[in-house]
Formats: C-alpha cells, structure tokens, sequence
C-alpha cells in the first residue's frame, strides 16, 4: 500500500508540519508532554491500521488515544475547535507532502485515511465535550455552595447583632449595629448579583431606571469592606457623586461589585484598592484598579471566560469577570483592561449615561420593584 509506505517514510517530516500547524492554531496557549505525544501515537496507530488492514475499523487503541488527546485539550484551555483542527492538521498536512513530492496515492488509501480521522474526531470531541460539560456542573455545585455560605455567614453575623442589639447588650447606634447594617447590606449585594446571574441567562432584556450612581457606589462599597477588612485592604473612592445614570440597576452593580471582589480576591495582603468614576463626552467611566501583581500575557485573551481564573486561588465564584463582560455588554458599554505586570489590573467599564430601552426592552415605572423581574420564558 503505497499511503501506508509514504507515511513510514516520510513520518519525522509529516509530524514535524502538522506540529508547525497546531502551535500556529494554540497561538500562547500551553503546551504537555502529554499533548505533544498525542498525535505522534495516533500517527503510530494509524499506519497500523493501514498495514493490518483492518476491516472492522480503527483499533480500541487508537479511539482511546483519541478520547485523551479531547481530555488534554480541554485540561489546558483550548477550544472545542482547536480539538478538530489538530486532526485536520495531519491530514494537511500528510497531503501537502504527498503533493510536494508527488506520491501517487490511491482514492482508496485517502479514504481510509479520512476514515481514521474522522472517527478520531468523533472520538476527541466526544470525551472533550463530556469533560467539558461534567466539570460544568462541579463548577455549579462550587457556585452555588459558595454563595450558600457567604449567605450563611452574613445572615450569622446580623442573626448575633440583632440578638445583642435586642436583649440591650448594646446600644441601637454604636458598632454592633454597624455590624448589622454591613452584614444585611453584604446579603443584599450577593442576591442581587445571582439575580443578575439568573436574569443574564434566562433572557437579554433591561429594565431601565434613573439612579444616582454614587448611591450605587455606597452599596458596593459598604459591603466590600466586610471582605476587604480581612486582608488589611483599604478601598479608596475617588468619585464623581453628581453623576445620575439611566440604565439597568442591578446590571450595572453587578458588574462594578464583581470587579470590586476580584480585585479584593487577587490583590495582596494590606495591599489597596481604588474605584474611580467620572463623566466625559456623554459617557460614564468606572475603573477599578488592583494590586494582584499582573496577569500572565497568555491568559488575557481569555480573561471572560466563564470560570477561568489567572491564578492558583480557585476560592469564589469563578464567574465574576465573564458576568461583569455580560452585564456591561448588555448596557450597551464595554469594558478593557490594562495590565501592570507586577503591580496589578485596572479594568474600565465605559457606560452610556442614558440607556434607551428597544423594543424588547423595559422602564422602571417609579415606584416599582425592578429588581425582581418575571423569570420565566416568554412564550
């Protein structure tokens, strides 16, 4: 078999292309031994199957090392794509070369050959795909479980106060109710923001209110110190307080407190935070700006990806930043970051001062509870 020969012959110049073509595809993606082994094993297994000649199919083996290949994708960020198009490589690449040096390879031979990978794609995609979606749900189960247990310790924290504030153990305006007020204030940014959550994901519209945004600015503040007060952060405020927006309330926070928990999540120990805003040309600006020692260059790319994280600290939601992207699109604004190796982010969200409802779209009537809206599907 003339496909079988040319592909032992030439198998060091065949693999050294198509490993030219998948680092071309991973751009700063990482890289494994594992991965790097993958397709010359595959490779091996499939001149096999060229030789033996093997009617029933391609050999256990091979969809095996198929299946690890989707799960190594998948372990080290790459896309669903990418996973395709490594195989796709190799059949370029084996034909490029056949090309080149004018190999008279049979239909029949570049039928078997199309075969192979196909069923290794199958294969690939398959396990990529179920890796995929079983660590989707763990991802769920850590989500909802950290937010039971911030609820669980804001809602013990007030459950003490209101207790001693009660029984006249303290004054009703000394520290313990500050206690009480920051901890009901923490209980009521997490529900907004896993309502904000809910909301993004079960449909795109916004409810539009006037607000003012320094108003906005004290809530997430208040009880981001609760957090910040155990690092030793300070948060510094530098705001515009007569900025009034028209727009998505509870977007528009969840987005602004989600960077502000990152930031707090990420930046050193005694370390500061500064949450700035200011009007220009029509537009509202709201920056955040942190000390977590940079981000890596490779992971910047990707950095609203749902539960992607830029460090070892897997603690929290793992959604903040790709909701906050959401949030912000949703407000026809965007949001950039700039990055400071060694010394930290600072992300900029840019928001139209007034957000004009389309016709899917809702107003906030005053008077009107807007932050719980009708979940449930339109039909």
């Amino acid at each position: 078999m003339i496909l079988q020969k040319f592909l032992i012959t030439n198998k060091v110049e065949i693999l050294a292309l198509c490993e030219a073509k998948t680092k071309t595809l991973a751009g700063l993606r990482g890289d494994s031994e594992q991965l790097r082994l993958g397709l010359p094993l595959f490779y091996d297994q499939l001149i096999r199957v060229l030789v033996e000649k093997l009617s029933e199919g391609p050999p256990e083996a091979m969809l095996r090392t198929a299946a690890h290949h989707g799960k190594e994708y998948l372990r080290l960020g790459y896309s669903l794509s990418h996973v395709v198009h490594s195989y796709g490589a190799m059949c370029q690449s084996i034909t490029e070369l056949a090309t080149m040096k004018d190999a008279r390879i049979s239909p029949a031979d570049f039928n078997i050959l199309n075969g192979c990978l196909d069923v290794a794609i199958a294969a690939a995609v398959s396990e990529f795909q179920f890796r995929s979606n079983e660590a989707s749900e763990e991802r769920e189960i850590q989500h909802l479980g950290f937010l039971a247990h911030e609820l669980r310790n804001a809602l013990s924290s007030a459950t003490v106060a209101h207790e001693m504030i009660k029984a006249g153990l303290v004054g009703s305006g000394g520290s313990t109710a500050t206690v009480l007020e920051a901890n009901l204030a923490r209980m009521r940014n997490l529900i907004d923001r896993s309502l904000s959550e809910v909301r993004m994901r079960a449909d795109s519209d916004i409810f539009v209110e006037k607000f003012r945004l320094s108003d906005l600015l004290d809530q997430i503040v208040i009880t981001a110190k609760v957090d910040a007060n155990k690092k030793q952060q300070t948060i510094i405020v530098e705001a515009d307080w007569k900025i009034e927006m028209e727009g998505d309330r509870q977007f528009i926070l969840s987005a602004i407190a989600n960077l502000i928990q990152n930031a707090i999540k990420y930046s050193k120990s005694a370390g500061t935070i500064w949450l700035r805003s200011h009007l220009s040309e029509g537009n509202v600006f709201i920056e955040v700006e942190d000390q977590c020692g940079g981000i890596q260059t490779d992971k910047i790319s990707s950095l609203f990806e749902p539960y992607l994280q830029a460090n070892t600290d897997r603690s929290g939601l793992g959604l903040g930043l790709s909701i906050t992207q959401r949030a912000v699109h949703l407000s026809a604004g965007k949001i950039t970051v700039q990055n400071k190796p060694s010394i930290g982010c600072t992300f900029t969200i840019e928001l139209p001062l007034k957000v004009s409802p389309g016709p899917s779209q809702k107003l906030a009537v005053p008077g009107e509870v807007s932050v719980q809206p009708d979940l449930r599907k339109k039909t």
